[in-house]
């Protein structure tokens, strides 16, 4: 079957030969080589001089021009791109992040996007707030941590950011002709102000519709080529008790080394995962499973090109590597070539293999897009038992319609796949995208018997359409509310004997006032036929009322309540962050869901959660958390196990202290216990990670 998809990808690839263009009005910059480097201590001064200048002019959130003045200065070092942000802001400053890390996307920022191959590559992104706090990320990795600077002085009515960004943590391939965009985001406003901006762009991450930097290390000669190599070698220490395991000790390491200026192979050898990971336990009712996120390094860059999809709607995700266990070694090959993308890997473990490989084609200008992709997932076990899971995902979009269509498919075989039609999984349908607008319809068949042992499938056995629409309507700066959203999401699904199998039917209507308050409110009626072969309610609606909701120091509250199982659920939340010290924040939590039932066999109940943490940024590179949580009363139907109504009385203490060298070649845990564990883990962990060559995660 991957020969067949591997084959007709070919074609595809060969018959289209659509390459990225600049479009006429996106701005272009040539890149001045400076006489002598710039301090990068967030002030001005003469260095700059010779900068090019640019404005950030248009508003992308709210369609219209930009309501505040920023001016960019853009040059170049021998090494190194730097930046230089004058920011006029009249609204309350938000940086109440002071560690570097996600967190600093929740306050105000400014940023650059940098794509040196266009839409067709890699793609790397910097911010920094009022702070001086420092995040980014990259299309390669997801734990991409390299060593890059910025300073930040606040002023009246404003602030200056200096950015230095080195070459060499960026895999350009030789290029001097990179495609950027310039951002900066306030939070008060709900503004995200771009240099380069076009009507047509439905998606600020898209860099068919960046701007233009010329002559990146022409002078100098300094743009890297090829990458460097690196190990990540770590060494563990561990004391706990006789009856977890005992003390212990070990070392491992993982491996990158480039083959080419945009491709790498990979290896870890006896990996660890004891890092302090979020804590991922809720009670919020759902009926389906839930997915987490992937931390450990290996997958966090062999597994960063899987799963591209043109587009879907509540689809599978045919690879989702928490379902790998802890494997001895593993191996992998990834990067792009023009308009490829590719990965391969092969996991090793006791009695267990998991492999996969990927190759995508993407293409893309201002006029239409197109994308091609092809995967293959496998798993084989002692004693027999094989799964493997081959698929394709192709689209299109006219930019300047906004309508586009797609098609996944994936064929599953192997020892569980009783039925090869029911092994099956296809989605087909139609789109319009634009910024403040979106419409799906399609039609979705995942058959009976596919369920991937490497995959996160929500719901099997459902064949039907769904609907899904958005409509965001921003209002004018300086009024009293931001923007008003609903969204609706319609579906209807019968299992293989045409009986139904899912249905819902959910909406919600969400209002962002200038003050950082937030309401929504939200309607949702599901049904889903259990494993008991139970066609059973899990609905859900009711209101959310928020205060700085989407920032790092949120507050809200949460009703809802309806139809669930074979009673009835009521659930709530009440959480607030507290700034209550410059550098310490306080996170309180309580979530209660009662579950009232007439059903004999099963028990009414309320389960509590609470939770409490704290979290002190000591400085841009240390962070200590404490948290204690406790899961009380029995818990709530799900529809894909057993109900279980055996009360828990279950508590956690967690700590954590994560330090990370600002030149990024060394990093320190010390963590006690385990955050996603339901009770505490009597262990103490020492972890120390040394980075030779590359930074963590380049």
């Amino acid at each position: 079957m991957i020969v067949r998809f591997l084959s007709a990808f070919a074609l595809v690839a060969i018959v289209v030969s659509s390459r990225a263009a600049v479009a006429a009005g996106l701005p272009e910059a040539a890149v001045p080589m400076l006489p002598a480097a710039p301090a990068i201590d967030g002030r001005i001064g003469d260095a700059w001089s010779q900068a090019a200048s640019v404005s950030l002019g248009s508003d992308f959130t709210n369609r219209r021009n930009a309501d505040e003045t920023t001016a960019v200065r853009v040059a170049q070092i021998a090494g190194a791109l730097v930046f230089a942000f004058d920011v006029t802001q009249s609204e309350p400053i938000v940086a109440s992040t002071t560690t570097n890390g996600s967190r600093v996307t929740g306050d105000d920022y400014v940023g650059v996007a940098l794509s040196p191959n266009g839409p067709l590559g890699f793609q790397y992104v910097f911010y920094a707030n009022p702070a001086g706090a420092r995040y980014q990320t990259s299309s390669e990795n997801s734990a991409y941590t390299p060593s890059w600077d910025a300073a930040v002085v606040r002023r009246t009515g404003g602030y200056t950011a200096t950015l230095r960004i080195p070459l060499v943590i960026i895999r350009s391939g030789g290029r001097t002709t990179w495609r950027a965009q310039l951002f900066r985001a306030t939070v008060h406003a709900n503004a995200l102000d771009v240099w380069a901006y076009d009507e047509h762009q439905s998606n600020f991450g898209d860099a068919t519709y960046f701007g233009t930097l010329d002559g990146i290390g022409n002078e100098a000669g300094t743009t890297t080529t090829r990458p460097r190599p690196r190990a990540q070698i770590y060494g563990l220490g561990e004391l706990t008790t006789k009856a977890n395991g005992g003390d212990t000790s070990r070392v491992g390491a993982d491996f990158a080394l480039p083959v080419s200026p945009t491709a790498s192979l990979l290896a870890s050898i006896h990996p660890d995962y004891s890092n302090v990971e979020t804590d991922q336990q809720s009670i919020s009712p759902t009926a389906f499973p839930r997915s987490y996120a992937e931390v450990r390094p290996f997958f966090t860059q062999a597994a960063q090109s899987f799963n591209n999809t043109f587009s879907c709607t509540n689809c599978p995700q045919l690879l989702y590597t928490p379902s790998i266990p802890t494997y001895r070694d593993a191996y992998a090959a990834e990067g792009t070539q023009g308009p490829l993308t590719f990965a391969a890997f092969d996991a090793v473990g006791v009695r267990r293999d998991d492999s996969a490989e990927t190759l995508d084609y993407f293409a893309s200008n201002t006029y239409r897009a197109m994308g091609v992709s092809v995967q293959n997932v496998t798993v084989n076990e002692g004693g027999g038992f094989r799964d493997e899971v081959s698929s394709l995902a192709a689209g299109a979009l006219n930019q300047h319609s906004h309508i586009g269509a797609y098609l996944d498919y994936g064929t599953e075989s192997g020892t569980d796949v009783a039925d090869s039609r029911q092994g099956t999984y296809y989605q087909t349908g139609v789109f319009y995208a634009t910024a403040t607008t979106t419409g799906v319809l399609d039609w979705q068949h995942l058959g009976a018997d596919f369920a991937p042992a490497d995959a996160y499938v929500a719901q099997n056995d459902v064949t039907g359409p769904q609907l899904y629409l958005n409509e965001t309507i921003p209002f004018k700066a300086k009024t009293i509310l931001h923007d008003l959203s609903f969204n609706t999401y319609l579906a209807d699904f019968e299992n293989h004997a045409r009986l139904p199998s899912q249905n819902d039917l959910g909406s919600q209507v969400n209002v962002d006032f200038s003050d950082l308050l937030t309401v929504h409110a939200f309607y949702s009626e599901t049904a889903v036929r259990t494993e008991a072969n139970e066609y059973l309610p899990f609905d859900g609606s009711g209101v959310l009322v928020g205060y700085k909701y989407a920032t790092t120091t949120p507050s809200y509250v949460q009703f809802d309540a309806g139809p669930y199982y074979h009673g009835r659920l009521v659930a709530s939340v009440y959480l607030t962050t507290l700034p209550v010290l410059p550098k310490v924040k306080v996170t309180l939590e309580a979530d209660r869901s009662s579950y009232d039932t007439a059903y004999r066999a099963e028990t009414s109940g309320t389960q509590w959660l609470e939770r409490a943490s704290l979290d002190y940024q000591a400085n841009k590179e240390t962070q200590f958390d404490l948290g204690v949580r406790r899961i009380i009363g029995p818990a709530l139907p799900v529809s894909f196990a057993p109900p279980k109504f055996t009360p828990l009385n279950a508590s956690n203490v967690t700590a954590a202290l994560h330090f990370l060298s600002r030149s990024g070649r060394s990093e320190i845990y010390l963590v006690y216990g385990d955050p996603n564990s339901l009770v505490t883990t009597p262990a103490f962990f020492a972890k120390y990670i040394f980075y030779l060559g590359a930074p963590k995660g380049t």
